[in-house]
Parts: C-alpha cells; structure tokens; sequence
C-alpha cells in the first residue's frame, strides 16, 4: 500500500506498517512511497534495512533528432513513440519502419527503447557494437543512432539521440 493509504489507518493498525521503498507511478510527478502490511507473526518477517530516501535523479533529458526535426523529453513518466504514422511523436518516412514502430519511455532517470515493429529496431550506441530489437527493450546510453528494419549502413533515415 502506499503511506499515504497507511497514514489513514487507525493508529492501532497503522503500527503494523513499515516503508520499504518508493516508485514511479504512472500519471503522478512525485514518487510514491511503498509500505508493508506486516501480517505474519514477528520471527517470519525479514528485516528491512530501513527506509532510505533515494538521492533525487539527475534531470535525465532525452534528445531526439531525425532530418530537422528535434524533439526533447525530460519529465518523469514522459514517452515516444516513433514511426510512420502520422500519430507518432516523431514520424519517420523509412518504408521498412513500422507505423508505430518503438517507444522510448523514462524510467527512473533511464531511457528505456522498446520495439514493436516487424522488422526490428537496430540500436547503435558510440563506441558499441549495433544491437537488434525484435520485441525487446534496451536501455539508451549517452549517443546513438536508432535506424527502423535494417542496420545503420544500409540507410539515411536514422534517429540521432542523445541521453543528457
């Protein structure tokens, strides 16, 4: 339950909680504090190290550029999604790409790639050998190229990024 919920609670009922961590939930901008309802009797709990506050992530902003467009997302929760249809966030005019070809959703202060196409996403990040999605996630590191049902040197069309 959340601690907001356990807040709630009687305080007789309310001592049978204990934090343990926080996360991202979508459609809120704060994280959201996780606590447990301690049911068992007490020598089968496992000891929690106690409740530690995360450091607040650096603002993870990712750059996205594709011809001359570009286009940046920095909020918590925030996504992309890429491809050829006009309803995409970017859209992008390579036939071997989908119509909703991948997303790019922040998780945490990462940038997560994940791919819905048929053909597969290929992922380059600087310095690194070219990946193949097909129906996978991977996480977007520092730059990179993105390119939609084939490897970088077999097109133009490619999405240039930037995780900063």
């Amino acid at each position: 339950i959340s601690h907001e919920t356990a807040e709630l609670f009687s305080p007789a009922f309310r001592m049978f909680t204990r934090p343990l961590y926080s996360i991202q939930v979508k459609g809120k901008a704060e994280e959201v504090l996780l606590c447990e309802v301690m049911w068992r009797p007490v020598e089968d709990r496992t000891t929690v190290a106690g409740y530690r506050p995360k450091a607040r992530a650096a603002a993870a902003v990712l750059r996205l550029k594709y011809r001359d467009a570009e286009v940046a997302r920095r909020r918590d929760n925030d996504s992309i999604t890429i491809g050829r249809d006009q309803g995409c966030g970017l859209v992008v005019a390579d036939q071997k790409a989908s119509r909703q070809h991948c997303t790019i959703e922040r998780r945490q202060d990462k940038w997560v790639l994940k791919d819905h196409s048929t053909n597969g996403t290929y992922v380059t990040a600087e310095g690194d050998s070219e990946m193949l999605l097909q129906r996978e996630e991977l996480t977007l590191r520092k730059h990179g190229w993105i390119a939609f049902g084939q490897p970088r040197s077999g097109t133009t069309e490619l999405v240039e990024y930037f995780c900063d």
